[in-house]
Formats: C-alpha cells, structure tokens, sequence
C-alpha cells in the first residue's frame, strides 16, 4: 500500500480572522475517507514574532545568495543569541497556537488515524504567506512520525495531463537542467560537481547564461529536473534570479518556456538560492509538480550542504518528500555556526501529485500506488489457506477439548425442560443399604434380593410398563425372586460387554436370563470421562449375551406398550422407531475428533434435559411411607432402580466443578431412556451434526465473513490504531454471534463446531490484517524504488 496523505485547507488570516481548517485524511491517490472542520484563532502577537525573527535572521550578517549588492559581513555573537532566543519565542508561541482548543480535535484526530510506521504526506494548503512562512517543522506531530514531511501547497490546482514522453519506454538516466546563475561570492562550483556525480542522470549545465539560452533549452527537450544555483530573492510575493551579472529576471518572464518544459515532463524545480517562497508561488500557478525553495536567505555552506545531503537521499531511492525531511534535519548539526538552517528548505507540491522516486523520474512506470487493498483473489488464496489450517486443526483432534467444553457451556445455557414423568427412579444410597442391614435381609452387593422381591410386590401391582435393574448381578437370583421376574416380561436387568483400557472386566449376567431381559449398561466416555454419549446397540458377548442397551431396551417396552412402536431400521441401516431416526455418530461428528475403536457400536449424542427424573428411595417404599402414593408414582411408568452414592457419580456437560454438580451412574441412565422415548413419542430433537462437507462450508464461511469485516474497517480507515479497534470490535461482534448462532441451533437440535469457526474467522481477519501490513512494508521499499506517478492517473480533489 502507499502512504497516508493529510490534507489541511487554511483559509483566512493570522493576524485578525484567523483561519478555518478543513482537515482530510485519506490514502495517496485516493479520495479522503476522514473530513473534519476546525479552526487556528488569530494571533498577531505570533506574527510579530515571525517578522521579529526574520529581521533579526536577516541582520545576522552571513553570507548568502541573497543578491549580492545586499551581502553583509560581519555578525556578531549578540546578533546570534538575538537571533536564537527570537526563534525559541517563535517556536513556543507557534505551538501554543496549535494547541488551541478549536483545533485539537484535529490533532488529535490525526494521531488516532495514523501510525509511526505510515509514510505520511501533510500538504498545508494555504495562499497566505505569513502561514508559509511559520516554522511548522516544530509541530510535535511531524517530531512523533518520522516518516512524516509537511509540503507547501496552493489552495487551488488545475490538473494537467500526463507528458507524452512518459508513455514511452523508460530511460536510463535522469534528465537535469541546471543553471548556475550570478554566483559572485559564493560557490556555485560545489553544486556543479555534486551533480556531476549523480548516479544515471544526464545534466545539462549553463553557466551565467543569457535569458534567451535559458528560454531555448526549456524549449527544445524535455527535461525532469530544473536546478537553479545562484543569487535570487523575493520582494513582496515576486521572485527574482539573477542569471548573470547583467541579467535577472522574474517566472513570469520566463512563463512560456516553463510552461513547455512542465509539459513535456518536467517533475521537480530545484531553487537552490535564497528567499524563494516567491518562486515557488510563481511556479504554483504554473502547475508544476514540485518545487524546493529556501524560505528565507540561505548561507552558501548550508545551501551547499543541503544540496548535497537532498540528492544523495533522494539518488539512494527515498521518496522526494522524505528524501526533503532527511536533509533538513542534517543541516541541524550546522546549527552552531548558521542558527535555523533546518528551517530553510521547503519543499512545494502540487496537491494531487505523489512524490516521485529517483528510479521513477528515470522512466520507471507502475500503476498508481494507491491503497492496495488486498484484491478479492488473494483474499480468497488467504482464506483457503486459512481453512485448511484451521481444518487440518481441527481434523488432528487439536480443538477438540475446546469443542467439547464450550458444547457443554451452551449445553447448560439452554431452557429448562420439564421433568419426564414416564420415568421414577428407586434410588439406593448408604441409607438405604443400613436400613436393608437392620431389616436382616441378606445381601450380596448394594440391593438384597430379598429387598426387591418386596419392592416389586409393592409395585407390581400398579402396573408400571417396565422395570429395569441398573445394579449388577452376576449370581443367580433367590428362587422366590427368580419366580416372580419369569413373570415379569418387561423386566431388564444388566449386564457390561466392553472391556476397556479404563474398565477391563466385563461383567457377566444374571444366570438363566432371557436375552429378551437382558440390556448392557456400557456408556461411552470422552476425554477427562465426560459422558456426552449413549450406547443403543453393541456386539454381545458370552458374559454379556445382549446387543441392546439397557436404556434402549426399556424404552423398547414402554413404546410397545405405548404404541405398538418397534425398533426397525431404514434402508441407511440407520435405527428407527416411529418416525424418529437414530442418526449413528461417526467419530468426527460436531467437534468430535474421536480414534475409530472409541466410535464403535450404534452411538448416539445424549440429549439431556435440564430437569432431572423424579426419585424416590427404596426405604421410602418398603416401608410404607409412600404406599398412598404409588399408583401416581408407579402406574404406566418405567421403575428404573439404581445406586446413588459417592462412588458412582460421573461428569457430564452440567458439571461446573462441583461434586454437587456430578450426576449418579442410574440417573444418567433415565436422562438415556428419557431422550429415546421423547423422540419417538414427543418428536422432541435428537441432536444431530453437519456431514463433513457442512463443517467446511461453515468453517469457510465464517473465514471469509472475517476476512471481510477487515476488510471493509481497513478500506475505510486504513490500519490506524482507531481502525484497528473498530476491527477488533467487529470481530469480537461476529464471534458472539456465531456464538449466539450454535447456541440457537443447539437449542433446535444441531451442533455446530464454535471454536474452529472462531479461529477461522479470527484468522481470517488477521490474515487480511497482515496482509495490510505486509503491503505497507513493502510501500516503503515501493515507495522508494522504482514507481514513477503520473498526475493524470490521481482523481481530481
């Protein structure tokens, strides 16, 4: 990208209206995108400073090019201190005007929207010439950035076409007219031979020439640099060169001649002689590109230094603004022996025009530089690359922790539900087991047979659709219990298939059962052993001689019972019962990266509800307590018994930390039973997720919509820190609403992957961000290589 270009407009006064001030910030080439109106208060007492120091500078005695019937010899140390305090006086009052409260909005607005690291153009627009002549170099925004230079400009540019030489082939050499005017006591010579040693130029010297041999060489070829050193000097807001002990004379008198020479090419006049302000004025209204001047009259050793200091920049590839800004503040370290000669040069500018390059002025030519937002190509490129990181990410399982807790975060932000009534869970805690003890009933384990054969007597008779045993019961059942479950068809028990890493026994059936009673309690674990899954089918084994778990099987009961429901499966091999599809989670469904082996069986994702099943305690039961109350409790319900105690309690997407928060073995198993027959009978949501072809037009399209919001915020306020936070800000929007988006359709039964569509629109975004900032590196070496700008190609202002 180019450089950043400030345009201020100053119309009006300083010693009675003040000024007006219209302030545009923008890119080089382009229209401004900031537009802000203020205004600089009058200040008479600062422009009586400015004409103070300009006597007392004048009066200094030094040797310059001023005209030489008017060299004085002799300064003296008074002179210069006179001098020096009057420029401190004037530099202080002049910033103190700056800070008026009218105009910091502006200023401050300034160094909102730019960067040190910007190449910034500040052209002062103004006609007036005490404005020219206040010392703005002092300004301490030009001191922050210091790739900044502020140029003199008229307030109104006709726009001139593009030379026809500069269509042509590029040339190797830079084309310089130079003419070394009257130099009686000074040294003109030096500038001879700094120019002499130009690296690719081509100059043409005339040395005290004669008007019309000045006027015939403007005529005749095109040239790209005009250099005049000699005598010159400005009365009123008339200029004057002396060419040769005879002869001097005015632009004006030599407007045609320049005015040939600008059109056929001529880029940069160079007044290296004293109090050319009025030059440059002259030459403004002739339209030429760029002038420098000295604003005020110029010893001939800072002249000489400067000269040299300007084109050794300018030749090494700086841009001609910058190339300026170096040599000015060079001449600092003259400043013991010539007070303010930093002050001196000044370089005018056309205000459409970009500062040309070295290489540019040779013929070099590229489109305009201007703000080189990244083309819609390369943000495509970038956000390809963007995707396939993110998704190879994603793919290797890296995000998978992050996908799996901010499931469970929307999982828990989801609206209540109310309590499955189809479900009572006979919970058995410690004292429950104490009261089974103190009763004398034998057991062999957490539940006495004895204890169930009174529980089912209790509930039998209310005909409950099913009821199912979640405690494990690997020995046979006591005869009286064994003849009372041969007469209860929809009766579960348990058994466990898989024999895991984590859990390596498999844990046998109750002798002598039917498979038909048989259900496994196998529950798939994630990572930190979260349970976000259920088992409804899995390869049986001799132990364990069923293939249906235990919540499937129950709610197989209840369903048939309820309405005649059988399980099937579709011509997708996908489970169904009624209209409810079973989708079979495959390892790297949602944010899921899971190994094959873990994907294995007929899974699903557990859908659980918010409010838990009602409980009752098994001593609550036999004891009678409840008797009043078991035909609303037990009546067409499933009775799924269970332990509730401290040492079968495991995580799931409602554990915020708590062991209060952490969920009982029998309890899960409800929500399980619960989310197959809500399905089936409720139609409420499964939850599903996007085939991989989804996730990856998901993914693609939050990178994309990242890449844009940068986009749009950098093509209207570039990378300033003010523009940078409005692009974090839209971001930050896009991500709470992709947020709220996976939220919504959680809640309606799809998953979405959130994390790894925030990592790509974040990346997506700071790709284009980069991007940015890779194009304005490379303006500074474009801007001080090989670009040459043509005035016809920037859009009028």
């Amino acid at each position: 990208m180019t450089g950043k270009l400030v345009t201020l407009r100053l119309d009006g006064d300083l010693k009675h209206q003040g000024f007006q001030v219209i302030l545009e910030i923008g890119f080089e080439g382009e229209r401004p995108q900031v537009e802000l109106q203020g205004h600089l208060p009058p200040d008479p007492e600062l422009a009586s400073f400015l004409q103070q120091w300009q006597q007392s500078y004048g009066g200094l005695g030094i040797q310059s090019r001023i005209r030489p019937q008017e060299i004085v010899y002799g300064g003296s140390v008074n002179r210069l201190e006179n001098c020096r305090q009057l420029g401190r006086k004037l530099g202080d009052r002049f910033n103190d005007w700056l800070q008026s409260a009218s105009f910091q909005r502006l200023d401050l607005r300034l160094r909102e929207e730019l960067q040190r690291t910007d190449l910034i153009r500040i052209v002062l627009r103004s006609s007036h010439i005490d404005v020219r002549q206040l010392p703005w170099y002092l300004w301490d925004l030009i001191q922050r950035f210091p790739q900044a230079e502020l140029v003199l400009s008229a307030p109104t540019f006709e726009q001139t076409g593009v030379p026809e030489c500069y269509a042509h082939a590029s040339r190797q050499t830079v084309r310089i007219l130079a003419i070394l005017g009257h130099s009686a006591d000074i040294d003109v010579e030096s500038d001879r031979q700094r120019l002499m040693n130009l690296p690719y130029a081509e100059v043409t010297f005339l040395a005290q020439p004669r008007r019309q041999q000045v006027n015939d060489h403007l005529w005749e070829q095109p040239w790209d640099i005009l250099f005049f050193a000699g005598h010159s000097q400005t009365k009123g807001e008339a200029g004057r060169i002396y060419l040769n002990p005879q002869d001097s004379l005015t632009l004006e008198e030599l407007s045609y001649g320049l005015q040939r020479a600008i059109a056929q090419g001529l880029q940069l006049a160079i007044f290296n002689s004293c109090d050319g302000l009025g030059l440059a004025q002259e030459l403004e209204h002739l339209h030429i590109p760029q002038v420098i001047v000295m604003r005020e009259p110029v010893p001939d050793p800072i002249a000489q230094a400067f000269l040299n200091y300007f084109l050794t920049a300018f030749a090494s590839g700086l841009p001609l603004h910058l190339a300026v800004r170096q040599a000015r503040e060079r001449l600092q370290g003259l400043e013991d022996e010539f007070p303010y000669a930093s002050w001196l040069p000044v370089l005018c500018q056309a205000p459409n025009v970009l500062p040309p390059t070295w290489d540019g002025l040779r013929g070099y030519t590229d489109p305009l530089a201007t703000h080189e937002v990244p083309p819609r190509n390369t943000i495509a490129l970038a956000s390809i690359l963007v995707i396939g990181l993110v998704w190879g990410l994603q793919t290797l399982g890296f995000l998978q922790s992050l996908e799996l807790q901010t499931f469970d975060q929307l999982m828990r932000l989801r609206p209540a539900e109310r309590v499955d009534d189809r479900i009572l869970v006979v919970t058995i805690d410690e004292a429950d087991i104490e009261y089974q003890d103190v009763q004398g009933m034998a057991r062999h384990g957490s539940l006495s047979d004895q204890a169930l054969v009174q529980l089912l007597q209790k509930v039998n008779p209310y005909q409950p659709r099913a009821v199912g045993l979640d405690i494990f019961h690997d020995f046979e059942f006591a005869p009286e219990l064994a003849t009372m479950l041969n007469q209860m068809p929809a009766f579960v028990a348990t058994c466990e298939i898989a024999a895991t890493a984590d859990n390596p026994h498999t844990i046998a059936a109750p002798p002598t059962t039917k498979k038909e009673n048989l259900g496994f309690s196998d529950v798939p674990v994630d990572p930190h052993y979260v349970i976000r899954r259920q088992f409804l089918g899995m390869t049986s084994v001799t132990e364990c001689p069923t293939s249906q778990s235990l919540s499937l099987r129950l709610a197989m009961h209840y369903l048939k019972a309820e309405a005649e429901i059988q399980l099937q499966r579709n011509t997708k091999g996908e489970i169904q019962m009624g209209r409810a599809i079973f989708p079979k989670l495959p390892y790297n469904a949602g944010g899921y990266q899971l190994p094959v082996d873990e994907a294995k069986g007929y899974q699903i994702l557990l859908n659980y509800r918010q409010a838990e099943p009602e409980r009752v305690s098994l001593r609550s039961i036999l004891n009678g307590e409840l008797d009043s109350q078991l035909l609303n409790l037990v009546r067409d319900r499933i009775i799924l018994i269970g332990v509730t105690n401290s040492k079968d309690v495991h995580l799931t997407p409602y554990d915020r930390g708590n062991l209060a928060d952490r969920m009982s073995g029998v309890i899960v198993h409800a929500h399980m039973i619960s989310q197959i027959i809500s399905a089936v009978l409720d139609q409420r949501p499964l939850l599903r997720w996007l085939p991989q072809w989804g996730e990856l037009f998901w993914m693609s399209a939050c990178a994309l919509v990242g890449a844009a919001l940068v986009q749009i915020g950098s093509s209207n306020s570039g990378l300033s820190s003010r523009s940078l936070f409005m692009i974090g800000l839209r971001l930050a929007i896009a991500i709470a609403l992709i947020y709220g988006i996976c939220f919504g359709l959680l809640v309606i039964g799809w998953w979405l992957p959130f994390v790894s569509a925030a990592l790509a629109l974040s990346i997506g975004g700071s790709s284009v961000v980069l991007m940015h900032s890779l194009n304005q590196s490379n303006s500074h070496s474009v801007y001080g290589g090989r670009r040459y700008y043509a005035l016809s190609q920037l859009p009028p202002q």
